[in-house]
């Protein structure tokens, strides 16, 4: 499968879809992973805000997401090299089992290369006079990956990997709370993927969550705010950093939506997650955060694109830059 395939696909639908909205629509929270190659294989919480998909009805999800990271440290025990370029293109199928329940599948597809940004990436650098962090004119567009340690644990991968990854089971559950909706959230992440390609952890992991979506604090101004927080219990990884991982973590996100027309939505958001590994290197043990920020076409009532691209703000823990879109269809 070809990634570029899933994003020609988002832009040919979205092209077919009239522009016009009935009313103005809800501020959804945008779909982001850290896709940090150690830590994506994890079930990291998507502590969704959207509305439950009404009882009977189906909604579809499907999102392309590339990101590019270079970085290589060394601290005399340990040694991390991130040189890749990863692709995810999920589905997702959600449907309304009653009033107020949902339940959704998430399949992805993972593909780890040397990619095509890197140049890209290096020209804005140099433009705006922002550190390269190790990135030169002769280092583009290369895979590696890489984590070895004194004590024993190791991963390398410099073949490019793609394929089915972790497929993800999630059951949600929506009640009121003074004009505001409270968002309970388990979900299940299978073994589906390979943990050689970095497609999958080779373990289950599962994860419960609360969101809060507030329409109402301040709503006079179009604005909408969401949260959540969830705590992911983490089954050994298919491999010796098995050694190093944790088995608990937690995920949070804040964000702010502002509904600038009836078809567009402005939107800042922040996804952190604490650590997920026992390692003194910033990259493997410190906790990750990322600002994502964007916008939202609504086409209609039922079908919307998102826009987004997602930076490290914890330098080094995430990913260097994600940009993602992402077209939501309810039927």
């Amino acid at each position: 499968m070809n990634p570029s395939v899933l994003i020609i696909a988002i832009f040919a639908v979205s092209l077919l879809a009239p522009f016009y909205s009935a009313a103005a629509a809800e501020v959804r929270a945008f779909h982001n992973i850290n896709q940090f190659p150690f830590k994506q294989i994890f079930g990291l919480p998507s502590l969704d805000n959207s509305p439950l998909t009404e009882a009977g009805k189906w909604r579809m999800n499907m999102i392309a997401n590339i990101s590019n990271t270079y970085d290589i440290s060394d601290d005399g025990n340990e040694q991390i090299i991130n040189d890749v370029e990863t692709f995810r293109g999920s589905l997702i199928v959600s449907y309304g089992l009653r009033d107020n329940w949902q339940l959704s599948l998430e399949v992805p597809y993972i593909s780890h290369d040397g990619g095509f940004l890197d140049d890209f990436i290096y020209g804005w650098h140099d433009f705006f006079n922002i550190s390269q962090n190790g990135r030169s004119e002769d280092n583009g567009d290369q895979l590696q990956i890489s984590y070895l340690s004194g004590s024993g644990p190791s991963f390398e991968m410099s073949d490019s990997g793609s394929g089915l990854g972790d497929i993800r089971i999630n059951v949600d559950y929506s009640r009121p709370w003074e004009n505001r909706a409270l968002i309970f959230s388990a979900e299940l992440k299978l073994p589906t993927g390979d943990y050689d390609k970095l497609t999958g952890s080779g373990g289950y992991d599962f994860s419960v969550g609360l969101t809060i979506n507030d329409p109402q604090s301040l709503g006079k101004y179009r604005i909408t705010v969401y949260g959540g927080l969830a705590g992911l219990f983490l089954g050994d990884i298919d491999g010796e950093l098995a050694a190093i991982q944790k088995n608990f973590a937690l995920a949070g996100r804040l964000g702010i939506g502002w509904q600038a027309t009836k078809l567009i939505q402005l939107k800042l958001q922040l996804d952190a997650q604490s650590a997920l590994y026992e390692s003194d290197l910033k990259q493997m043990g410190d906790p990750a955060v990322q600002l994502v920020f964007g916008g939202s076409l609504t086409f209609t009532d039922d079908v919307y694109l998102d826009i987004s691209v997602a930076e490290d703000i914890n330098t080094a823990t995430a990913v260097d830059v994600a940009f993602q879109l992402g077209l939501v269809a309810t039927f």
